[in-house]
């Protein structure tokens, strides 16, 4: 009988303000699920008692908070006393200067090497520092190189690191999903729902901007936009908005609650994204697992997440958008794809991703 493994968990990208961004939501999940597991003796790295209450129970450690970059790089003298087999960070920026511990980082996807705009809540001095780390791919793999393994998001993602030659380390997908409770109790007809939700940024590779002309398109239904909408987006996004006097039927959330999700979920015809790029495509699975049929742009990630249970277009085109978003207020066909979304959904767990994330600590300290 093997004792538990000691992990550091670093919980510090979670999000407090009762919101979650991509990051965030996979790292409480992910931790949700190790915890659940008895060959590990977990403990949170966090900044923030909010972040400990989002938490299971298990001991924790207080450092800084991640975006406070002078500090982060003394990390590594807190996490070396704490005596831990192994870190697993599920984000890939940590102090790891004088490390004495095995470490494994998360790289969700190399999306801002080509489009560098930082996201916009963060400080100016955190954004001039991540604009200048993804100048070049050197810090990257300097970064990357200090891990004992390196895990990403999806076999897109996975693929994308490889063709860079992002790190020597071995690179591992432990995969998004979705929580089981993130589910509709009520059975409903989404083809009599006049909703088309989009949850996500507005960052320009979003290409929300093709989701709009799409609706204005289709004048049955209402565009619920979920994420958080940056104030330097703001003018372009309701511009837009304007030019189609579409107004009265866009609802704009600036950030919503899971619930306020759900609510806007459980009343849509079907869930959209015009993504050009992603890492994973979390909202998907979301709207898939909810029982919403999901209309997507034609891309290779969301080929791997989506396959046949998708319906796709070309994210240039708004008319094959809004063909989608027509043909899914037939019954049949709108039935067809929540058939289909659930059974893709299914392929993807917590439980596995937790297997994976395990499987790489136990290799990289030699522990089985």
């Amino acid at each position: 009988m093997h004792s538990s493994m000691k992990i550091i968990y670093d919980a510090r990208w979670i999000l407090v303000d009762n919101r979650f961004d991509g990051v965030s939501r996979y790292s409480l999940e992910l931790a949700k699920e190790l915890a659940k597991r008895d060959d590990l003796d977990i403990t949170w790295l966090i900044y923030d008692e909010r972040q400990l209450a989002k938490l299971p129970s298990r001991p924790a450690i207080y450092a800084n908070n991640p975006n406070d970059g002078f500090r982060e790089l003394f990390l590594a003298r807190t996490l070396n006393k704490a005596g831990a087999d192994a870190v697993y960070s599920p984000f890939f920026v940590m102090g790891t200067l004088g490390k004495r511990y095995k470490l494994v980082l998360t790289i969700h996807d190399m999306i801002y090497f080509t489009h560098r705009t930082p996201p916009q809540w963060l400080p100016w001095h955190v954004r001039l520092g991540w604009r200048l780390f993804h100048l070049t791919y050197w810090p990257m793999r300097w970064q990357l190189n200090r891990a004992d393994a390196v895990a990403t998001v999806s076999d897109t993602a996975r693929q994308e690191l490889l063709d860079a030659h992002a790190t020597k380390r071995a690179i591992v997908t432990v995969a998004n999903a979705v929580s089981d409770n993130f589910r509709d109790t009520v059975k409903r007809d989404h083809s009599a729902m006049d909703g088309v939700v989009y949850m996500g940024a507005f960052t320009p590779y979003k290409n929300v901007e093709c989701v709009i002309d799409a609706v204005a398109l289709v004048p049955d239904v209402t565009l619920h936009l979920c994420g958080k909408l940056p104030p330097a987006r703001r003018p372009a996004i309701e511009a837009r908005i304007a030019k189609h006097d579409i107004a009265n039927r866009v609802v704009i959330y600036d950030g919503t609650t899971d619930e306020e999700y759900k609510e806007a979920l459980a009343q849509a015809r079907c869930a959209i994204s015009a993504s050009r790029l992603e890492g994973f495509g979390l909202p998907l699975l979301e709207a898939q697992q909810f029982g919403v049929p999901f209309v997507a742009a034609d891309t290779r990630i969301f080929r791997e997440v989506g396959q046949e249970s998708v319906l796709f277009f070309d994210p240039d085109s708004p008319e094959q958008a809004a063909k989608h978003i027509r043909s899914l207020a037939d019954k049949a066909t709108n039935q067809k794809y929540v058939t289909l979304g659930h059974e893709n959904a299914a392929r993807y767990s917590w439980t596995n991703s937790a297997n994976k994330a395990a499987e790489m600590m136990n290799a990289i300290t030699h522990k089985s």
